[in-house]
């Protein structure tokens, strides 16, 4: 029932919006072509639903950036979704692309004052945001996206990005895992509120269905250990 604004600055708004009719279709409806590389015919019936729950709710307010990540436009556009369009939760994706277009001063002085700027807003307008952040490569040989554990240390950019959020969650997997590469670990690195912090459960995505779902220990266990049955039972 809450109304959201999205700004998704690596993607079109028509790519942000199929992500959003596919979690209710149940199907990857940006996948556009069939294994034989063929165009695949979703039924006109099935995309009508799935854009009159989303998009066609008036729950959804999507910004067409253009390519353009100017900080102040940015900021007056997310004031704009929280007071004019009364949206309760702003999705920026992500931090580093406002920063990076500026040709001035460096990232993480650009983010401090960018991550300041976005907290204050939040008490103003009394909307939640939330913040796609880039990790940066850890030490080792090991990355992220060969599973490395994150951390807060390992947020890319600025210390601020963790001391002015109210809750960090990080997400990891290897995408290399013969049979885990579909398996996210989704580990929580700070709680304002309460200070629970730690592991916080497992998602398994579907190539199927194009969403994640949360899997038990016991059940990852199985995928590790390489058995079919639960794969076909799931």
């Amino acid at each position: 029932g809450e109304t959201i604004g999205i700004l998704a600055l690596e993607e079109s708004v028509k790519r942000t919006a199929l992500g959003l009719m596919s979690l209710h279709a149940n199907l990857p409806l940006h996948d556009t072509l069939d294994e034989s590389g063929q165009p695949k015919e979703y039924p006109q019936a099935m995309l009508k639903d799935a854009f009159d729950a989303t998009l066609g709710s008036g729950k959804v307010r999507i910004y067409d950036h253009f390519g353009s990540t100017d900080v102040e436009n940015l900021l007056a556009k997310i004031r704009y979704m929280a007071k004019g369009m009364d949206c309760s939760f702003i999705i920026l994706d992500h931090i580093s692309i406002v920063v990076s277009g500026i040709g001035d001063g460096d990232e993480r002085r650009l983010i401090d004052n960018l991550m300041t700027r976005l907290r204050t807003l939040t008490e103003e307008l009394g909307c939640g945001m939330i913040l796609i952040t880039h990790l940066k490569r850890p030490s080792g040989d090991k990355g992220h996206e060969d599973g490395a554990v994150t951390s807060l240390s390992h947020l890319r950019g600025s210390a601020a990005i963790a001391q002015l959020s109210d809750t960090v969650i990080g997400l990891e997997r290897d995408q290399q895992a013969e049979a885990t590469a579909n398996v996210a670990q989704l580990r929580v690195l700070k709680n304002r509120w309460l200070g629970n912090t730690g592991a916080a459960g497992t998602l398994l995505y579907s190539a199927e269905t194009g969403r994640m779902t949360e899997i038990s220990e016991q059940e990852k266990a199985i995928l590790v250990a390489g058995t079919t049955a639960f794969e076909e039972d799931f």
